[in-house]
C-alpha cells in the first residue's frame, strides 16, 4: 500500500513496495521506495539507491507491472512496480519516462549489426565463395571428382526415370561425334557421353567427364554442327572443372567436409546434382569460357560456331517456360552471342557425320529393330 503523509501537497513524500534487481545478480529484492527529491529504494531500512527523476526510463514489463530502468544504474538494473497509486505517483513526477532508454540503442546495435552481418555474407556469397570455390578446386584430385560424378550420375538417371537410350546405331554415331570434339580439344581423360529419354531440352556436364544430352536437345536440333557446337560448349565445361567448381560453390561447407571424410555419397550429393546441374546458372564467366572453348573447337575442325549461337536464339524463344530447358541452366546474353558471332569462320573441313549417321543419332532413342 502507497502512503502519502496526511495533508500532503503534490510533490511531497510518497513510499511504497516495489521489487528490485540490482544488475549485479539474478536475486529479487523487496524493496520500500519513497519519492521525495528523487525516487529512492530502501532494503531493511536502509538506503541502496537513489535514481534522478531525469534519468528513470520505462522499460517492457509484464502485465500490471510497470518496470522501470536508470541510466545511471548498471545496465540490467531493473525496478518493478505494481500497485497502481505507486504507479501514478512516478509517472507525475517523472517526465522523461517514455524518451529512449538505454535498450532503444541496444536494439538499433543489434539492428545495425545484424544488417552488417547479412551484408558481409552476401558479399562472401558473390565474391569470397566464388573464389574460393576456384582455388578449392584446383586443388581436389581427379580421383574425387570422379567419385562425385559417379554419386550425381546415378541420382541424374533416377530424376529421369532410368530412361538411358541404347539404340546401337545412335550411340555409335555419338561416340563418333563426341570423340571427334574431344581428340580436337586435345582432352586428355575419356569422356563418357550419355544420352536421357526426355522430352527437356538440356544437356549438362557432371564432374568426372560424364557428359548427358537429353532427347528434347537432339529432336530440336536442326544440324550436326547445332548439336556438335552443344556438346563441344559441354567439353568446355569438362575441360575447365566447372561442374565440380559450381558444386563446391554452392555446397560450400557441407560439401568441403563431405571430401574431407570421403562422403561424397549421402544426401549432400543429391541435393548437389539437383539443385546445381539442373537449376542453377554457371556464371557469365564460366559460360564465356565455355562457349570460346567451343568455337575454338569447331574452328580447328573446319566447321562454324554460328550454328551454336543460332541455336540458342531459337531455343530462347521456344523454351519459355522450361523450367530446367539449356537456356534456363546457360542463360544467353547478348555478349555471349555477340562473341561467337566475331569468333565465327565459314565452314571449310568435312561433316563432322555422314547423313547415315545424323539419322541415325536423330533416333538414337528408338529401340533396336529385333534380328
Amino acid at each position: 500500500m502507497v502512503d502519502v503523509l496526511p495533508g500532503a501537497a503534490p510533490g511531497a513524500l510518497v513510499d511504497g513496495p516495489a521489487v528490485f534487481f540490482d544488475g549485479k545478480s539474478a536475486t529479487r529484492r523487496a524493496v520500500q521506495l519513497m519519492l521525495d527529491a528523487g525516487l529512492e529504494i530502501s532494503e531493511g531500512g536502509a538506503r541502496i539507491a537513489l535514481w534522478p527523476y531525469g534519468q528513470i526510463r520505462r522499460a517492457d514489463g509484464g502485465a500490471g507491472v510497470l518496470r522501470l530502468l536508470c541510466l545511471g544504474a548498471p545496465e540490467l538494473a531493473r525496478l518493478d512496480v505494481r500497485d497502481e497509486a505507486l504507479k501514478r505517483a512516478i509517472e507525475s513526477r517523472c517526465n522523461a519516462l517514455g524518451a529512449p532508454g538505454p535498450q532503444a540503442k541496444g536494439v538499433r546495435a543489434i539492428v545495425f549489426w545484424s544488417l552488417a552481418a547479412a551484408l558481409s555474407i552476401a558479399i562472401i556469397a558473390v565474391y569470397g565463395v566464388p573464389r574460393a570455390a576456384t582455388a578449392i578446386t584446383a586443388l581436389i584430385p581427379h580421383s574425387l571428382e570422379t567419385r562425385l560424378g559417379k554419386t550425381m550420375a546415378g541420382q541424374v538417371a533416377f530424376a529421369f526415370g532410368q530412361k538411358t537410350c541404347t539404340q546401337s546405331a545412335g550411340l555409335a554415331a555419338m561416340d563418333a561425334l563426341a570423340d571427334k570434339l574431344a581428340r580436337q580439344a586435345a582432352l586428355t581423360r575419356a569422356i563418357q557421353v550419355s544420352v536421357l529419354d526426355t522430352s527437356v531440352a538440356n544437356a549438362f556436364a557432371l564432374p568426372g567427364e560424364q557428359v548427358y544430352v537429353l532427347r528434347g536437345l537432339i529432336d530440336k536440333a536442326e544440324s550436326v554442327d547445332e548439336l556438335a557446337g552443344v556438346l563441344a560448349h559441354e567439353l568446355g565445361h569438362v575441360a575447365h572443372r566447372d561442374g565440380l567448381r559450381e558444386t563446391v560453390a554452392s555446397g560450400g561447407t557441407a560439401f568441403l567436409l563431405g571430401l574431407l571424410f570421403g562422403d561424397v555419397s549421402g544426401s549432400g550429393a543429391v541435393i548437389l546434382a539437383g539443385r546445381t546441374l539442373l537449376t542453377s546458372a554457371y556464371s557469365r564467366e564460366a559460360e564465356a569460357g565455355a562457349d570460346a572453348f567451343a568455337a575454338t573447337v569447331m574452328r580447328g575442325l573446319g566447321r562454324s560456331s554460328a550454328p551454336l549461337g543460332e541455336f540458342l536464339v531459337r531455343l530462347t524463344g521456344e523454351e519459355q517456360a522450361g523450367a530446367i530447358a539449356l537456356l534456363a541452366s546457360h542463360p544467353l546474353s547478348k555478349d555471349r552471342l555477340a562473341a561467337l558471332k566475331q569468333d565465327d569462320a565459314p565452314a571449310a573441313g568435312a561433316p563432322l557425320l555422314t547423313q547415315d549417321e545424323w539419322k541415325a543419332l536423330k533416333a538414337i532413342c528408338a529401340r533396336d529393330p529385333e534380328h
